[in-house]
């Protein structure tokens, strides 16, 4: 990768002395990208095969109404000429199996059109004291666009990209996949490539203020202090082309590993060589996109109005069993099974979640600092989420910044020489 052009523009404005203006542009260029072939073995999930607890191994075949998968990817699976009623079931119709070992070959592109970007920022910035009162704040505005941007693609992404697409555009990745002739019809081989994003854009707003107060106390000084920072995601979004053409729109912001609003507060307590702190971490409101949001269904699969939705709930019963007319619209319970009037849908969001840390610090010596601690202050578990609507594992939402280890408590010495 070669860098082949760099310009920084950096502007400073203060008209009286606690206040300042701030302005930085830096356009950037990036020349293509060749990387020889490197082709090795990896392991994935197709989402083409059938699941487990969709096949009857004693009789050999599909239950569909077992059939937990997105009716999205049964769709895009047909699209691509597969059989998701078949995929991954031997030949004997004895099992039936998801992960598949494949040859991937990656490689680098003489097709690449360079990467260019753009990155602007802007802000304001106050500081200022009040005697033993200290403060400052600032607020940052920060946009950065990649056009033509390259990216290196692993095979379970492309598979992924291909398949758990929600919108209605038929993904590029698609063509980067090769599947298996045999009995299971398995993808046998990817071919990811380093590819142009026709553009990556994120904007935001960067928040920041610290708040220092000291005043004499026994004999000593009681230092108090305040950091709270806080970042608002305006934007993230990727758009692709498609050789027809056609825009793959991909908006992400507010969706998880993208929330809107992230926060971090840091309280300090000092006296003499004690130093107490008390920080909390904020991750604000998430949800899946908009467009896989399922609609609320009983485990029939039916709606409140008794027509089919297309999805299953795991749990509720709404109507109750029994059949629905396409012709009049109207649904008639047969008593099998008694309705409780609920629908549910995949749990695709979470809701702002706090963690909490305390430690203290004591200066024993000049070369000696104690430090004790507990992250995780009130044992906060991550939010719940289904697994079928968010990436995750055993309901929980993974890569995405939740604690997962619990209430820790932690202790150090530190010895200078």
């Amino acid at each position: 990768m070669v860098v082949t052009g760099s310009r920084v523009v950096r502007d400073t404005y203060s008209s009286v002395s606690p206040l300042k203006i701030l302005g930085t542009e830096a356009p950037r260029d990036v020349g293509d990208f060749d990387a020889a072939q490197i082709t090795g073995f990896t392991k994935i999930s197709d989402p083409c095969a059938v699941p487990n607890g969709a096949f009857d191994a004693l009789n050999g075949s599909y239950q569909p109404q077992d059939d937990d998968r997105d009716p999205r990817i049964l769709e895009i699976c047909e699209r691509e000429g597969r059989d998701p009623e078949a995929v991954g079931v031997n030949a004997a119709g004895s099992n039936t199996d998801q992960l598949s070992s494949i040859e991937v070959a990656n490689q680098g592109s003489l097709d690449l059109d360079p990467e260019t970007s753009r990155s602007f920022t802007t802000g304001i910035a106050v500081a200022d004291n009040f005697g033993a009162f200290d403060m400052s704040f600032n607020v940052n505005y920060y946009s950065i666009i990649v056009e033509d941007s390259i990216a290196e693609l692993t095979a379970q992404y492309a598979i992924d990209e291909c398949y758990l697409d929600d919108d209605d555009v038929r993904s590029v990745f698609c063509d980067q996949i090769r599947y298996s002739s045999g009995e299971r019809a398995l993808i046998s081989q990817a071919f990811p490539t380093f590819l142009n994003q026709d553009k990556e854009t994120v904007r935001g707003l960067d928040f920041n203020a610290t708040f220092g107060y000291e005043f004499p106390m026994g004999g000593d000084v009681l230092d108090l202090g305040l950091n709270l920072r806080a970042n608002h995601l305006i934007e993230r979004s990727t758009l692709f082309v498609s050789e027809d053409g056609e825009d793959d729109f991909d908006e992400e912001t507010g969706e998880f590993g993208f929330p809107r609003w992230t926060g971090r507060a840091i309280g300090t307590v000092g006296y003499g060589d004690f130093m107490f702190t008390w920080q909390t971490r904020w991750i604000g409101k998430t949800s899946q996109a908009a467009s896989g949001v399922d609609e609320f269904s009983d485990v029939f699969g039916r709606g409140p109005d008794g027509e089919p939705t297309g999805f299953n709930s795991d749990t509720c019963l709404g109507n109750g069993s029994g059949t629905y007319d396409d012709v009049s619209g109207v649904f008639t319970p047969d008593g099998v099974v008694v309705g409780d009037g609920v629908f549910c849908r995949g749990v695709g969001h979470a809701d702002d979640y706090f963690v909490h840390t305390i430690s203290m610090r004591y200066e024993f010596s000049d070369f000696i600092t104690l430090r004790a601690g507990v992250t995780n202050l009130f044992d906060e578990a991550p939010p719940l989420i289904d697994t079928n609507e968010v990436f995750g594992v055993s309901n929980i939402s993974i890569g995405n910044g939740y604690d997962l280890d619990g209430r820790e408590f932690f202790g150090s010495i530190s010895i200078r020489f």
